[in-house]
């Protein structure tokens, strides 16, 4: 520039460039800050204390539930020639009777089929204690007993037993039978099961006594499993017993015992640790309380597995089905009370779930806990905790939470990763729970105390200001203060022509509600099109686009917010009290430039505002529109910014007050310019420097079809 603007601030006076405090500065230094970590330290420590605990056995449903997902989710590893079970369901019951079915019809007639289809090992998921009470021989003797007459007894030696004839099936191969540990039950096996040497854990299932099938029917299985399914750890059944307690002696489990039977191994050996089992060539882990836990199939895979009993039965079932595999029999029918909760559903037939634990002992598809789980989960969530709190108190809502997310995910991906590659299980939920509600709690502090700052800030600055400026004060408000930048803007000026003769002539009260209505219009509209509204001088409003944020289009949505003012001001001189006042048109002028933006004055008096040759311009060019009869006057530098010549028609070069070089100035057109009036306009306009005479008699014919315009009335009254 030729000439220094009177504005433009001199580079020795220029107070010294403030550098934003660092983002760690300002976190410490807001007031919030201290509230916000004694707050997420205790719910921090409160998380921990409700990880190790386990108050109500909250934490271990939370976690046992997680681990439900996680073993859903993982796929179990399957052997080919699984386990088939033989499914008593209500078919089977309506078709061969009732429950419970005779021991020497259906089950003696069900083992044998399947003994001759040459299972490998058949177990019996089903408790045969006592005798058959329907068979003849028991029904006679329990008769005598009752009524004292003891010949009766002789007699019912020959009659048909029908435990003597399950007995005789069984033993003719590898047939497993089923106990249970029970508080009232008496029966003891007379050769449990060996088990070198005796587990000195504590069992997890254990009862004063056992119920257990017959000695018949004892002596013709081949083992004898305790049946019992019940649950570790909630409500639901998630492991399979390896040994359980029934008075002295120790037994194992039932898929232990069809396992072993189908390993021909003699016997379970345990490691010197007690942590593992070998079974034949298998190894199994114990988990505390001498336990494998389920990793169940979907139920919807159960069904190739399963055949009814009554197809069976009727040889509707081919032999090689059952030939060379584990065959148990159990009850799905809801009459034989074998239905337990589980992770695959409310309603799970136990001998799915015996079918289950097998299928994981022949894989060695185990999940296990990891080592040491109630040192590394607490501290894996103490670091998981410590930095969720960190990222609140440092970062911001967002980053924050995208940092909490970021762990959460990483967490849950390493724990789901960790037991798909080694079945090794790691609590995937109880460790967030610090991090959860420690970056939360830290949070919601700083962010009620964020809230009640923004309001204050908003009920002082929101009205002079812009929302985008009010919620850069309120992210920040220590930087209330916003230093000074260099930066390209487009600069609105609007005045109200006659102002000064109308004030001096009004009403006050009705002056200033009028006034209030304008500019309440006029800031409404250049907000909207994404301007800043400097100030209000007297009946002038200074507008600035692309400060302090950045607007895409900045010179366009100038011109757009100066043609929605020039309606809207249009339509406001229509008003009663408008009217009354003798209310004058509004002049906007629009120039676009690099200027220097930012705060001038201290906390109590905030006056961000812009200066540069373009502020001065746009009050410049607004002054113009008093010479030209136009609305809105536009400077070169902006019409070449919109960057639509379309939009915009010349109004000649002039030289700017305070200015020495002439400047293109520029108006829109105006909304009743026709195709035909535009192409009249320029034509004239192009003749002005070569032809002014013919240029003058263009704008004469042009005025006599488009009278109302004041751009063709100024031309024609400068060339006459």
């Amino acid at each position: 520039m030729s000439r220094r603007s009177p504005n433009w601030p001199r580079r020795k006076r220029s107070p010294a460039r403030r550098m934003p405090a660092p983002a760690r500065t300002r976190r410490v230094a807001d007031p919030a800050f201290k509230p916000a970590i004694a707050t997420g330290l205790a719910a921090f420590i409160l998380g921990l204390c409700f990880l190790v605990y386990n108050p109500g056995g909250a934490a271990n449903t939370l976690r046992e539930e997680a681990f439900d997902f996680l073993e859903s989710v993982v796929p179990p590893k399957r052997l080919p020639d699984g386990v088939v079970v033989v499914d008593i369901d209500r078919p089977s019951l309506a078709a061969k009777g009732g429950w419970p079915w005779r021991r020497g019809g259906g089950l003696t007639d069900l083992v044998t089929k399947l003994q001759d289809a040459q299972a490998q090992v058949i177990g019996v998921d089903i408790l045969l204690d006592g005798p058959d009470r329907r068979s003849p021989a028991p029904m006679l003797r329990a008769y005598a007993k009752s009524t004292g007459r003891t010949e009766l007894s002789t007699v019912a030696d020959s009659l048909p037993d029908e435990n003597k004839q399950l007995a005789e099936a069984i033993s003719r191969s590898d047939v497993v039978l089923g106990l249970l540990p029970d508080e009232a039950g008496k029966d003891a096996l007379p050769f449990p099961p060996p088990i070198i040497p005796a587990p000195q854990q504590d069992l997890s299932q254990k009862a004063a006594g056992v119920v257990a099938p017959s000695e018949v029917l004892v002596d013709g299985a081949v083992a004898v499993g305790a049946l019992s399914l019940s649950p570790v750890t909630g409500t639901k059944v998630r492991h399979a017993p390896v040994f359980v307690r029934g008075g002295s002696e120790i037994y194992a489990g039932f898929a232990m015992e069809v396992f072993r039977s189908a390993q021909h191994a003699s016997a379970f050996l345990l490691d010197p640790d007690g942590t593992s089992a070998s079974v034949g060539d298998a190894r199994v882990p114990l988990r505390e309380g001498a336990s494998v836990r389920l990793h169940l199939a979907a139920p919807s895979t159960w069904r190739a597995r399963t055949v009814s009993a009554a197809d069976v039965l009727d040889d509707k079932i081919p032999a090689q089905r059952f030939a060379g595999r584990i065959v148990l029999i159990g009850a799905s029918a809801p009459e034989a009370g074998a239905l337990l909760p589980t992770a695959a559903g409310p309603l799970t037939p136990t001998v799915q779930v015996q079918a289950e634990a097998i299928e994981g002992l022949r894989s060695g598809d185990i999940p296990q806990r990891i080592h040491s789980p109630r040192v590394i989960e607490p501290l894996a969530a103490s670091a998981l905790g410590l930095v969720a709190l960190a990222a609140a108190l440092w970062l911001g809502p967002l980053a924050a939470s995208s940092v909490l997310a970021v762990l959460m995910l990483g967490w849950l991906g390493f724990s789901a990763g960790l037991f798909a590659g080694t079945r090794v299980l790691i609590d995937p939920a109880g460790p967030l729970i610090p991090a959860i509600a420690a970056a939360n709690s830290a949070l919601v502090v700083m962010f009620a105390h964020t809230r009640k700052l923004r309001g204050a800030i908003e009920r002082k600055f929101g009205r002079y200001l812009s929302p985008e400026i009010v919620r850069r004060l309120t992210a920040a408000p220590e930087e209330l203060k916003i230093e000074g930048e260099l930066r390209e803007v487009t600069a609105l000026f609007s005045d109200i022509e006659g102002f000064t003769t109308m004030s001096e002539n009004a009403e006050p009260r009705t002056l200033v509600g009028a006034l209030d209505a304008y500019f309440d219009g006029v800031c409404a509209i250049v907000i909207r099109h994404g301007g800043m509204v400097d100030k209000i001088v007297g009946d002038a409003v200074h507008g600035l686009f692309n400060a302090p944020l950045t607007v895409e289009g900045h010179a366009r949505a100038a011109l757009d917010c100066a043609i929605e003012i020039g309606r809207f001001t249009t339509e406001f001189r229509q008003r009663e009290d408008a009217r009354r006042l003798g209310f004058g048109r509004t002049r906007i002028g629009l120039d676009t430039g690099p200027v220097i933006v930012g705060d001038v004055g201290g906390l109590g008096h905030l006056d961000y505002t812009a200066h540069g040759d373009a502020v001065n311009s746009a009050a410049r060019l607004e002054a113009l529109n008093k010479q030209f009869g136009t609305t809105i006057c536009l400077g070169a530098r902006a019409a070449a910014a919109i960057g639509e010549p379309e939009r915009l028609r010349p109004l000649g070069n002039v030289v700017l007050r305070g200015r020495t070089a002439q400047t293109a100035v520029f108006s829109p057109w105006p909304d009743d310019a026709t195709p035909e009036r535009r192409q009249a306009y320029m034509a004239a306009f192009e003749r002005m420097a070569s032809a002014p005479a013919e240029a003058r008699d263009l704008f004469q014919a042009l005025a006599a079809t488009w009278p109302e315009d004041p751009a063709v009335a100024y031309w024609v009254k400068t060339l006459a």
